[in-house]
């Protein structure tokens, strides 16, 4: 059993390293590309450093030629303004799912659950129509209104989140004369903060690199950063090493997230798996 016990160590720290360095590979190149200058990104090879790692003048040009500070801000704007809704939703849904027994119950996850199934692109037509209808197209509502709905994922981590909560909490407060909506928002909304913490960082990162939803819905004088990096790159015939040093940019702001946060995340996840 020792045996066994040290091979599968072996074989288990074998397979992350190699996982590890097909991952980062690709980012060593790209990372001495944003640093070179355009005489040595066409003269030198892409693996070998460049002179300097001081030169700033790739990710300056980025920043300034291809408006990427004001698509970081209406990135910004339009996430936080659709995860605060989108986790206040899902948390009062997933309080009604777990703390109530109503009729059609199980309807009402096995639907939300039959969503992950349905794929984006086959509704897109009628949604399109539906908010051009009501003009919204070419505004940041369009997005935030798709962003901000409420997913089984979301709803999983949630529910795991109240199993920890005593329901004897709720009948406190409610022999004390607290109605349920106060029961929810001023004492198990406040204990669901760690189960909040890793929605905004899970959902947050895929929405940061959404392209899809923001390039159909955004016109170019409202751009979240992935559009505004795939035009910066596709339209304006940008040197490689510029555009290296944006792609840096687009990266730092999730790792960041990820450096400080990341055990939420993973406590998250391995919650939303145990339900």
């Amino acid at each position: 059993m020792s045996n066994e016990t040290k091979l599968y160590k072996v074989i288990r720290y074998v397979f992350l390293v190699m996982a590890s360095i097909f991952v980062i590979v690709p980012l060593i190149p790209l990372l001495f590309m944003a640093f070179k200058t355009g005489a040595e990104y066409s003269s030198t090879s892409v693996l070998q450093p460049p002179a300097s790692f001081l030169n700033f003048y790739n990710f300056s040009y980025a920043i300034r030629v291809g408006k990427l500070g004001k698509a970081f801000l209406y990135t910004a704007i339009i996430l936080t303004i659709s995860l605060v809704i989108q986790v206040t939703m899902t948390c009062m849904v997933a309080y009604v799912l777990h703390r109530f027994d109503f009729m059609f119950k199980k309807v009402v996850m096995t639907m939300f659950t039959l969503t992950m199934f349905i794929p984006v692109v086959a509704t897109q037509n009628l949604i399109f129509r539906m908010m051009y209808a009501v003009k919204l197209v070419n505004t940041m509502w369009s997005v935030i209104i798709l962003y901000m709905g409420v997913g089984i994922v979301g709803i999983y981590i949630m529910l795991n989140q109240l199993d920890s909560i005593s329901k004897e909490i709720d009948e406190a407060a409610l022999i004390d004369g607290a109605s349920y909506f106060y029961t929810f928002t001023h004492i198990v909304f406040p204990l669901m903060k760690p189960a909040c913490t890793t929605m905004i960082i899970i959902n947050g990162i895929g929405l940061y690199n959404d392209f899809y939803v923001p390039n159909l819905y955004l016109n170019r004088d409202v751009q979240t950063f992935t559009v505004a990096l795939y035009k910066f790159f596709g339209s304006m015939s940008t040197p490689f090493e510029i555009v290296a040093a944006a792609i840096i940019i687009g990266m730092i702001p999730i790792l960041i997230v990820f450096i400080f946060l990341q055990k939420y995340i993973y406590n998250g996840l391995a919650g939303s798996v145990k339900m």
